[in-house]
């Protein structure tokens, strides 16, 4: 494989890349970071530009922190940071850097904040869930996460992004599993049983889920599991056992089994109560949900009629309910906008009514019919569709509020919004909703010109 040698991270990328140059050509290589000077071997050439993994640092850029993880970096990383080589703020720091050189060709500068540091940077992951794969020992599991770009466990034993009461649970289940003569699943030969570890907590840390993933429905240690698990760790609120026959990357099964308790745990967003059973889409740091919500409310005047779309079980809109007029939930999926129901019931919230179906096909009656003052939208990482993205536009709805997980997608959608001068952008606000990860949140907020 062609090396090169001695060469110097100039700055970063989207997708947590670093990039050299050599001869003229773009080097895109993960795990580096401005000021670093590596050897490295090219593993895919295209003719303006190539990836390349590091074979040797020469030195480290001022940056440099040394990562408090054994399982980053090195020949097989763990695929779930970029970042955990850089301090904190310079990874703040980068993202902003990030955010301006994607929106500033076609945005005011001006409009264009920097990022919004997350209230807790280490141990912030709501949910997480693990695969699980056979160890090196005689019936022995391993339980990681999947490194870069394949389906190869990474095991480890204590992760900087969520919680370690997380590890501790993960740890002990497998301990039991292992006593039990429980197998674990083989993807090639989609066999075995025990695929998955899950798990998702409150924000205050009271109240936990436990999931297992199994490719069958037999799980005959079930009993000794949820004795143990549920003495052991009190703010256990329910186990769940979920059965995914298929083969594939989806990670969960249409069936599912209560072992122990509950399916659900309740946390909050702000002063509002959720139910967010174990499928339910959540923000995966609240700390940071927090600051999007309060940066939202500073936006949304109080006699507006609102539609929040893609609303999933009701969070965003659920949160602004009591300080405007009315309120409309839109969601694809069923089982979420039976959520969202509960979750306005368990608040007491009435101006309130729910939509359920596709936002491309029900947008055009709905922005007919109830003449939303507001329509915020909190898509997929895929964005809006053109077509609905005209939609709005020719329906004059004032006031646009915009959250993206996708800077790219979302570029690509503001172009189109305030094309023809359809409208304006007010601010563009970054914020980090996932920490020692290039990924980044952004808030949009656009008024009709």
């Amino acid at each position: 494989m062609k090396q090169l040698l001695g060469i110097k991270v100039e700055k970063l990328a989207m997708g947590g890349f670093g990039i050299a140059f050599h001869d003229k050509k773009a080097i895109f290589i993960p795990y580096s970071a401005p000021g670093d000077m590596v050897d490295v071997i090219v593993t895919h050439d295209r003719k303006d530009h190539s990836f390349a993994r590091v074979n040797r640092f020469i030195s480290r850029g001022d940056s440099f922190v040394q990562p408090d993880c054994s399982a980053f970096g090195g020949e097989n990383p763990c695929g779930g940071c970029d970042w955990l080589m850089l301090s904190y703020d310079e990874q703040v720091k980068q993202k902003y850097e990030l955010v301006k050189s994607l929106f500033l060709p076609f945005i005011d500068s001006e409009k264009v904040y920097p990022t919004i540091s997350s209230p807790q940077p280490v141990h912030y992951r709501n949910k997480v869930f693990m695969p699980v794969g056979e160890g090196k020992g005689k019936r022995s599991l391993q339980y990681g996460i999947f490194a870069r770009w394949s389906h190869q466990i990474v095991p480890h034993t204590a992760c900087k992004n969520h919680p370690p009461v997380f590890d501790a649970l993960a740890k002990r289940i497998i301990e039991l599993c292992i006593a039990a003569k429980v197998s674990p699943y083989n993807e090639l030969q989609h066999s075995g049983n025990l695929r998955h570890l899950g798990f998702r907590i409150s924000a205050d840390g009271s109240e936990i889920l436990v999931v297992l993933v199994t490719l069958s429905g037999k799980l005959p240690f079930s009993g000794l599991l949820v004795k143990h698990i549920s003495q052991e760790f009190p703010s256990v609120k329910g186990i769940i056992q979920n059965i995914n026959r298929e083969k594939g990357n989806v990670i969960l099964g249409a069936d599912t089994r209560i072992l122990y308790g509950r399916d659900h745990i309740f946390d909050r967003l702000g002063n509002t109560s959720f139910r967010i059973s174990y499928r339910s889409f959540w923000q995966i740091n609240i700390g940071t949900m927090e600051l999007i919500m309060n940066s939202i409310r500073k936006h949304i005047k109080p006699k507006a009629t609102v539609l929040d779309a893609f609303c999933g079980i009701g969070a965003i809109g659920l949160s602004l309910a009591n300080e405007v007029k009315s309120l409309i939930l839109l969601e694809e999926l069923p089982e979420a906008i039976s959520d969202a129901k509960e979750n306005a019931a368990l608040n007491g919230i009435e101006n309130v009514s729910f939509v359920c179906g596709k936002f491309e096909e029900l947008l055009p009656e709905l922005l007919q019919k109830q003449h939303p003052d507001v329509i915020i939208v909190d898509p997929p990482r895929s964005g809006l569709a053109k077509d609905s993205l005209e939609t709005i536009m020719f329906a004059g709805i004032k006031q646009v509020i915009y959250l993206s997980c996708s800077p790219m997608t979302l570029a690509r959608d503001l172009k189109v919004l305030c094309s023809n001068q359809s409208y304006e952008l007010d601010s563009l606000q970054s914020f980090d909703m996932f920490p020692n990860t290039w990924h980044i949140e952004c808030l949009a907020i656009l008024h009709r010109r």
